[in-house]
C-alpha cells in the first residue's frame, strides 16, 4: 500500500483494487484531475486505510481476495463516519442482481468495466461535491441544534424569560419565566401593555413609555431597566431587550423580547457604590489621623471628621482611666448642640457590664433612646445632654480597650445604617494603630533622650578618665626615665629589670587608653561623610609606615581604589590598622608582602537590573603572608581586647581590629576575614560607595565599650 504526498484541501481518494495494472490506471486518472490517491489491494486493507487516513471517497472493485467489495462496503458503513463516505463501486458484473447488491452493501454509485476514464473522473467530481454539500448541511444543522441548546441552557441559568406583544390585537404573552421574574403565579398575567405597565414602579412608568414608543416610530433600540413592584409591595429590577417586526407597508405588527431578573446585580452595584463611597471617606480619614503621631492631634482630627462623614450632631472620645471609670476627653459638636467636653464618668455598674461588653469588640446602637432598654445612669447621662440616638465603637490599643468612639443624635431619633457601623468600627481601629504609633514615637523619643544624656555622661567620662588616667602614667614614664638617667648605673641587675617592667607596663596602659579613646570617638568625634579618594588615604599611611616596612624588609603592592563618601579620618584609620596587623603579624624568619586591592560590587536591590545597574558597594581586600590564624577564631578577634598572641610574641592591646568593625559599622559596611593558619590572611571590607544624607554620624550606643573589660 502507497499514498501520495498530502495535502490539507485536496480531496483523498482512496482505492481498493487487487489488480496492480487497473490501480496503475485508476491512480493515473484521479491524479491527472488533482487528487490524491492511496492504494489497498483486498478489503481488509481497504478498512485499514480508511481508519488510518479518513479519505473522501473510495472507489472499490467489487471481486477481490481474502474480502470482496461488498463485505468491505457492508462493513465500512459500520465504522466511524463510514455512513457518511461516498463509495464508487467498480466492477465487470453487469448484471442487476449484482447491481442491487451493491447498493444493498451501501454503495453510492456504480461502474462497469471496461471503464469509461471521462465518465469515471465526472462521477467523482460530482460524488465529491454531493458529499461536501451533505457534510456542510449537516454540519449546520448540528450547529443550529447546538446553539438552540446553549440558547435554552443560558436562559434557563440566567432566570430569562420571553415575552411576545401582538400589536394590533394589544395581546401580550408571557413565558412562565417571565411571570416569575414579575412576581406572578403561572398564567395570572392579564396579557395586556395596560397590565404591563400598571406593574412598573411609578417613577419609571413614563420613561419606558416613551422607549416603547421610540422603538415603534423611530426603530430605536428598546434594550431598557426598570423596576417592577411585585404583589408583595418589594422592588425587583428587570433588564429588558425587544426587537419591532413591521409589515410590508412599514407599520408595527409585531414586538418580541427577553426579559432577566437583574435584582441581585443591581444590589450588588447599590453595595459596591457604598462600599467604594465607605473605602474613599476611611482612606481620607486614614490619611488625615496618620498626617500626625501627636496623640491630642490624633483624637481631634478623627472626631472632626466622623462628625463630618455621619452628619451627626456630636462626636467623641471617652478614654479609660485607672483611677475611676474615664472621660470625655475631645469631641465635634454641630451649632446648637451642648458639649460634653471634660465630663467624667464614674458609674460602677458600667465597669461590671457595660464596658466589659466593648472589651470584647461589641458595637453599641441605640436608634431611639426613649424606646432603648438602657442603664438608668447611662439614660440620666444621655437626658442631660439631649441625646436622641447613639452609636458606639470600641478603641482597642494592643488588643486592650483603650476607649470608646461615640457618635451622638441629639435633633431626632436615628437609624444608623451597617455601612456607617462599619465605617466607625474601622476607624476606631484605626485610632488604635495611630495611637500605638503614638506611643512607639514618644518611647522612642524617651529612649533617643536617654540615649542622648548617656552618651553625653560618657563622653565626659572618656575625656576625664583620658585626662585623669594619662596624667599619672606620664609621671610614671617621665620619672622612670630620669631614674634610668641618673641612677641606673649604680641600680642592682633586678632593679634594672623593675624599672624596665615598670615603664613598659605604663607604656602599655597609655597605648591602652589610646585605643579605648580612639574606639569611643569613633561616633562622638566622627566628621560628616565626603568624597574620600582612598588610594590617597593608603598612600599618606604608607608614608607614615615607612620606617616598620623598611626595618622588617616588607613589600605593599597597591591596587585600583575607588573614592567613596567617608569619614577621611576614620578611613585613615581603619587602612593604618589593617597594614599595620598585616606587617606585624608574620614569621621572623620571612618578610612581610601585603596587596591591597578593591572591586565594585552592585547592591542586592539592583541585582535583577543585570550588567548595565551601576555599582553600588566597593570591596576592599588587604592580603598578606603572614601567620594567619584559625577561622574558628572570626568572631572573636573583632571584639574588643581579644588577642590570639601572647604581648611576648606580638606587641598590641587587642583593640585594632575593634575599632575597625566600629568604623566600617559606621559606614553602613561589613567586615570580615578569610585565613588558614601558616597561609596568611586576607580582611575584606565591604563599605558604599554613595551614603544617604541620614546615614551622616548616626547616634550609637556606648554600652559595649563601657561594659566591657580588658
Amino acid at each position: 500500500m502507497n499514498i501520495t504526498n498530502l495535502e490539507k484541501d485536496t480531496p483523498l481518494i482512496l482505492v481498493v483494487e487487487d489488480d496492480k495494472f487497473m490501480r496503475i490506471q485508476l491512480r493515473r486518472a484521479m491524479e491527472q484531475v488533482g487528487y490524491q490517491v492511496a492504494e489497498a489491494t483486498d478489503g481488509e486493507q481497504g478498512l485499514a486505510a480508511y481508519l488510518r487516513l479518513q479519505p473522501d471517497i473510495v472507489l472499490l472493485d467489487a471481486l477481490m481476495p481474502v474480502m470482496d467489495g461488498f463485505t468491505c462496503c457492508t462493513q465500512l458503513r459500520s465504522l466511524p463516519g463510514g455512513d457518511r463516505i461516498p463509495v464508487l463501486m467498480i466492477t465487470a458484473l453487469e448484471d442487476r442482481e449484482s447491481v442491487d447488491r451493491a447498493f444493498e452493501a451501501g454503495a453510492i454509485d456504480y461502474v462497469t468495466k471496461p471503464i469509461h476514464w471521462a465518465v469515471l473522473r465526472q462521477r467523482v467530481r460530482r460524488l465529491l461535491q454531493t458529499s461536501r454539500a451533505v457534510e456542510e448541511l449537516r454540519q449546520q444543522t448540528e450547529r443550529a441544534r447546538l446553539s438552540e441548546e446553549r440558547l435554552r441552557l443560558a436562559l434557563e441559568a440566567s432566570q430569562m424569560g420571553t415575552w411576545d406583544w401582538d400589536i394590533l390585537n394589544d395581546n401580550v404573552m408571557h413565558c412562565v419565566t417571565t411571570e416569575a421574574i414579575y412576581g406572578l403565579a403561572p398564567g395570572t398575567f392579564e396579557g395586556t401593555l395596560q397590565s404591563f405597565l400598571k406593574r412598573l414602579h411609578p417613577e419609571d412608568r413614563q420613561w419606558v413609555s416613551q422607549a416603547l414608543r421610540s422603538a415603534l416610530e423611530e426603530g430605536a433600540d428598546y434594550n431598557i431597566e426598570f423596576r417592577i413592584i411585585w404583589p408583595d409591595g418589594s422592588v425587583h429590577w428587570v433588564a429588558s431587550k425587544g426587537q419591532v417586526y413591521y409589515d410590508n407597508l412599514g407599520k408595527a405588527v409585531r414586538m418580541t423580547g427577553i426579559n432577566m431578573n437583574i435584582t441581585e446585580r443591581k444590589q450588588a452595584q447599590e453595595e459596591l457604590q457604598r462600599q467604594h463611597r465607605r473605602s474613599q471617606l476611611f482612606a481620607e480619614v486614614t490619611l488625615k489621623i496618620r498626617q500626625s503621631l501627636q496623640i491630642e492631634n490624633i483624637l481631634q482630627t478623627a472626631v472632626t471628621e466622623v462628625q463630618r462623614i455621619l452628619a451627626s450632631d456630636r462626636v467623641l472620645i471617652f478614654q479609660l482611666c485607672p483611677q475611676d471609670l474615664g472621660k470625655i476627653v475631645t469631641e465635634a459638636v454641630a451649632p446648637g448642640c451642648t458639649s460634653v467636653f471634660d465630663q467624667n464618668v464614674t458609674d460602677a455598674y458600667l465597669v461590671s457590664e457595660y464596658l466589659n461588653r466593648y472589651s470584647q469588640g461589641r458595637v453599641y446602637t441605640i436608634a431611639e433612646v426613649e424606646k432603648a432598654e438602657v442603664p438608668p445612669c447611662l439614660l440620666e447621662f444621655m437626658q442631660k445632654f439631649e441625646i436622641k440616638a447613639k452609636l458606639a465603637v470600641p478603641i482597642l490599643l494592643k488588643e486592650k480597650l483603650w476607649g470608646l468612639l461615640i457618635a451622638h443624635q441629639c435633633s431626632s431619633p436615628r437609624h444608623w445604617s451597617s455601612s456607617e457601623t462599619e465605617l466607625l468600627r474601622h476607624l476606631a481601629d484605626q485610632i488604635g494603630i495611630a495611637l500605638a504609633q503614638a506611643q512607639l514615637l514618644e518611647q522612642e523619643t524617651h529612649q533617643r533622650q536617654e540615649l542622648a544624656r548617656s552618651n553625653g555622661e560618657l563622653e565626659k567620662f572618656a575625656h576625664v578618665a583620658s585626662h585623669d588616667l594619662q596624667e599619672p602614667l606620664r609621671k610614671i614614664i617621665s620619672f622612670g626615665d630620669r631614674l634610668q638617667a641618673k641612677y641606673g648605673e649604680v641600680l642592682t641587675e633586678q632593679g634594672c629589670d623593675y624599672l624596665e617592667r615598670m615603664q613598659k607596663a605604663a607604656e602599655r596602659m597609655q597605648t591602652l587608653i589610646h585605643d579605648l579613646l580612639t574606639l569611643s570617638r569613633i561616633t562622638t568625634k566622627a566628621q560628616p561623610f565626603v568624597p574620600v579618594n582612598l588610594a590617597q588615604i593608603v598612600q599618606e599611611v604608607l608614608s607614615d609606615l615607612e620606617v616598620r616596612i623598611e626595618q622588617s624588609n616588607g613589600q605593599v603592592e597597591v591596587g585600583g581604589l575607588p573614592i567613596l563618601d567617608a569619614d577621611p579620618l576614620q578611613m585613615r584609620q581603619l587602612m593604618q590598622n589593617l597594614i599595620s596587623n598585616a606587617l606585624k603579624f608574620h614569621p621572623k624568619v620571612q618578610s612581610p608582602k601585603v596587596r591591597i586591592e578593591s572591586q565594585c560590587l552592585k547592591g542586592e536591590d539592583l541585582v535583577l537590573l543585570g550588567n548595565s545597574a551601576k555599582p553600588t558597594l566597593c570591596q576592599i581586600r588587604v592580603e598578606d603572608n603572614g601567620i594567619g590564624f584559625d577561622e574558628q577564631y572570626l568572631e572573636r578577634i573583632f571584639n574588643p581586647f581579644q588577642r590570639l598572641h601572647g604581648r611576648h610574641d606580638y606587641e598590641g592591646t587587642g583593640m585594632g581590629l575593634a575599632i575597625c568593625r566600629k568604623i566600617v559599622e559606621r559606614h553602613n559596611g561589613s567586615i570580615t576575614a578569610q585565613s588558614t593558619l601558616g597561609q596568611g590572611s586576607t580582611f575584606i571590607v565591604t563599605l558604599p560607595l554613595k551614603q544617604h544624607q541620614e546615614d551622616t554620624m548616626p547616634l550609637k550606643n556606648y554600652s559595649t565599650l563601657a561594659d566591657s573589660r580588658p
